[in-house]
């Protein structure tokens, strides 16, 4: 569901190759151990949903896990990322391990980049309820171009307590504005340009909004 990009984006010395949903790199099993990254902030599920400025439609669903280590369920993503042409968050599945603060950081530009912005929302969790989010992620597989709201709706239902709570939806915008109801929901925050604007705010001068745009909320 994520759009093409083409050419590369380098952000902090961060290089990130855009492709289509497919086709990334499976890393060793070793790699990812090495990479681990854990965040010290409390156990939290973010959702990422990246929606195209000038109409209001979602473009893509992505989950942050902050779990035992930080990764990012990317369903049917093409962030890519790499330093001197190896990979810096190495990748199995739909899952992208080693999630530093760059690593975070570029994540959110290439998602609210040039025509895009980016809406995170933050439900914070007990650890074993992030931790069984981290393990369903990983055992998720690929999941197909046009499935990412889908998929990540159905992970998250799917989790003690939250099943019942969550509804799933084939559509980003949807879900997020679902997802935004449900009780703890802190730290609404609006990307573009991988920097941090006021929400409700989301424009680009080279791509004025439509009549038929609508706000986020």
């Amino acid at each position: 569901m994520r759009r093409i990009l083409t050419g590369l984006v380098i952000l902090g010395g961060l290089l990130l190759l855009s492709a289509c949903g497919s086709g990334r790199p499976v890393a060793p099993v070793q790699v990812v151990e090495h990479v681990r990254y854990h965040d010290p902030s409390p156990p939290s599920l973010t959702l990422v949903t990246s929606i195209r400025t000038a109409t209001g439609v979602g473009a893509h669903s992505a989950l942050i896990i902050n779990a035992s280590q930080r990764v990012i369920f990317d369903p049917a993503g093409s962030f890519q990322a790499s330093i001197n042409g190896k990979p810096a968050a190495p990748q199995r599945g739909d899952v992208i391990y080693g999630v530093t603060p760059e690593v975070l950081q570029a994540y959110l530009t290439f998602q609210s980049g040039k025509g895009f912005h980016a809406v995170t929302m933050t439900l914070p969790v007990s650890p074993e309820l992030a931790e069984d989010a981290l393990q369903k992620a990983e055992n998720h597989g690929w999941v197909s171009q046009a499935f990412c709201a889908d998929a990540t709706s159905s992970l998250l239902a799917s989790l003690p307590g939250l099943n019942g709570q969550v509804h799933t939806s084939l559509f980003p915008r949807k879900f997020m504005r679902g997802f935004a109801k449900l009780p703890g929901v802190t730290a609404i925050t609006t990307y573009q340009d991988g920097v941090v604007i006021p929400n409700g705010t989301a424009n680009n001068p080279d791509e004025p909004r439509s009549n038929a745009a609508y706000s986020d909320f």
